[in-house]
């Protein structure tokens, strides 16, 4: 019963957290870009940073609007809106 439960259970639920803290990231990135095109209109900026829960995203418009961060795990991700 232990080797089920710290063999097989341990590690599918440390997938899923995962999987779930990167979709988490994503949408906050989807969401600054979001921000960044309001503030786009209202203000004329091309580019901008927004902090969520530790993570430091920079958005940027150039020929798409892009928002760059680094996962929890350290690792550079960048999304874009074609």
């Amino acid at each position: 019963m232990v080797f089920v439960l710290f063999g097989s259970l341990l590690p599918v639920l440390h997938g899923m957290h995962e999987k779930l803290q990167l979709k988490r990231e994503r949408a906050a990135a989807f969401e600054t870009m979001y921000e960044g095109a309001i503030e786009m209109q209202s203000e004329n900026a091309k580019s901008g940073m927004r902090t969520i829960n530790g993570t430091v995203y920079h958005w940027q418009m150039d020929t798409h609007m892009c928002a760059s961060y680094n996962t929890y795990k350290g690792e550079p991700e960048v999304v874009c809106l074609e």
